[in-house]
């Protein structure tokens, strides 16, 4: 039986001086800061802000904080991307968490991929899928205390498929010797026969009568 298990792939752990709310650091973002998966609000285009939600100039430090955050949003952004891009059939969808900037905007400051980590069915099998799931965890840039213990869990697996491969290996090859042992000759009526005519002919220089 197949077992599958979903495990999370964290964002980056880095904060920027401003904190933002995100998995790694602070508090975690109140239930309506976080989005379904695969949220692209964050990601449209935006002009230089300038101002903030109610048109007032931004302050050096609100620019600041902006600026900030939107490294951030790319930051997340890319290193979830990451993940989903290597873990292939394996990986779930994206989910950001959010931080609403002095702009109004919200931009993603934490995130997460889920990745399939059960067995794959049989040991080779099994070694192939530990082999995505290791390269999957370790694909960005900076991977994070959480993608590094997917990671490990995923080496632990990979090698225990491949002791159960060492084994079965051996026995087939066991199994393969034992049946190309040669079998014990019996010798059968006819051939005994044909060496007593052999034998006879050899004792009479080589001439038998042979009787219908």
């Amino acid at each position: 039986m197949v077992q599958y298990i979903s495990w999370v792939i964290s964002g980056v752990t880095s904060s920027p001086s401003a904190q933002p709310y995100g998995y790694g650091y602070g508090p975690r973002p109140a239930k309506d800061e976080r989005n379904p998966p695969d949220e692209t609000e964050a990601e449209k285009p935006r002009p230089e802000a300038k101002r903030d939600g109610n048109g007032s100039e931004l302050t050096a430090e609100q620019k600041q904080m902006l600026s900030e955050l939107q490294a951030r949003d790319r930051e997340v952004r890319a290193h979830e991307s990451a993940h989903k891009s290597v873990g292939g059939s394996l990986a779930g969808g994206m989910s950001f968490s959010y931080q609403t900037g002095p702009d109004g905007r919200r931009y993603a400051v934490g995130g997460e991929v889920s990745i399939d980590t059960g067995g794959g069915g049989d040991p080779q099998a099994t070694i192939a899928k530990m082999r995505q799931v290791i390269a999957a965890a370790l694909a960005p840039a900076s991977p994070s205390a959480q993608d590094h213990a997917v990671a490990a869990g995923a080496r632990a697996a990979m090698a225990d498929a491949q002791r159960q491969l060492s084994e079965q290996q051996r026995s087939e090859s066991k199994a393969a010797g034992e049946q190309a042992e040669p079998e014990e000759q019996v010798e059968k009526p006819q051939d005994r026969a044909a060496r007593g005519y052999a034998q006879q002919a050899e004792a009479a220089g080589g001439l038998i009568s042979l009787i219908a």
